[in-house]
């Protein structure tokens, strides 16, 4: 991106562009918690605390929903701190909470999020992805109050979309406005649908539609990606109706730009959009740090 991109996105995205440079330490970036990863799916949490912590995290917790943790340390992070879901939500002073990357959907996975729900404390910020998405529609058919608040963010694609509403997909993808207008309306909280021209809606029925990304977003781990960088700026901080716009901008813009550099869009992987979010935040807050010098 040049100087003029890198201005425009900060005057769209400012948060993205703001750091506390001076008397700090790990704690005054947020500390997050993400919970997910049942037996086979590891994978996922690990991309969403990989992705978090390059997206300017303090510290990140993750809670596997195994009754033991499958690896001892995250070779590629190991500033991920390892725990079992269940220990996990027992921990203290979390600044915000993701779950559902790889939670699956069995009975103790329905069971660790209904617990989830139990304990929520409506101050802090939660993302709501993957299983956990389908697992919430399950407990809205049986009647389970699954009210969530505006400090909470669902990110379903098309197919999670219409599985909360329990309708088809393709009245998802007829009118995905509506369709994000509805789950918020349903659930009470902010609600993304992915996809080509990824709709944001607000508990207000506010519309935003992004503009970023291509298709090489379309691979195994991309939404762990996006949440975790969203789950991340609001541990952080930043307010929700910053986060979550500027998570799903930055996102795509990292797919863009590694298009530009011939990574993708074929074969492009969730793993290589995390290295690209990091610079261009950094981008940003360089750009702003040099505009805001040459002003005075």
């Amino acid at each position: 991106m040049n100087r003029e991109q890198l201005l425009q996105a900060i005057s769209h995205y400012p948060a993205l562009a703001q750091r506390n440079m001076g008397n700090t330490h790990k704690g005054t970036f947020g500390t997050l918690a993400i919970i997910g990863s049942s037996e086979g799916m590891s994978g996922a949490i690990v991309l969403a605390g990989k992705s978090a912590l390059k997206a300017g995290c303090g510290k990140v917790f993750l809670g596997f929903a195994q009754p033991q943790f499958p690896l001892p340390f995250i070779d590629s992070a190991p500033e991920l701190m390892l725990q079992t879901a269940i220990t996990l939500l027992e921990q203290p002073q979390i600044s915000a909470w993701a779950i559902g990357c790889g939670l699956g959907l069995s009975p103790d996975s329905e069971q660790l999020l209904t617990t989830v729900l139990a304990q929520r404390n409506e101050k802090i910020p939660y993302v709501f992805d993957a299983d956990a998405l389908v697992l919430l529609a399950q407990l809205n058919l049986s009647h389970i109050n699954t009210n969530l608040t505006a400090n909470c963010v669902l990110t379903p694609h098309p197919k999670e979309a219409a599985t909360l509403l329990h309708c088809d997909v393709a009245d998802i993808q007829n009118n995905r406005q509506q369709a994000a207008i509805e789950i918020t309306r349903q659930y009470h909280c902010w609600a993304i649908v992915k996809g080509q021209g990824t709709v944001i809606a607000s508990p207000q029925g506010d519309i935003t539609v992004n503009t970023t990304g291509n298709s090489g977003l379309s691979t195994a781990g991309s939404g762990d990606v996006l949440t975790g960088v969203m789950a991340s700026f609001l541990a952080q901080g930043m307010p929700i109706a910053e986060a979550v716009p500027s998570a799903v901008w930055i996102h795509g813009i990292a797919a863009d730009q590694l298009i530009k550099q011939g990574i993708g869009p074929i074969g492009l992987t969730a793993s290589e959009l995390i290295d690209t979010i990091r610079a261009v935040r950094n981008q940003m807050w360089a750009t702003h740090q040099q505009h805001s010098t040459d002003l005075f």
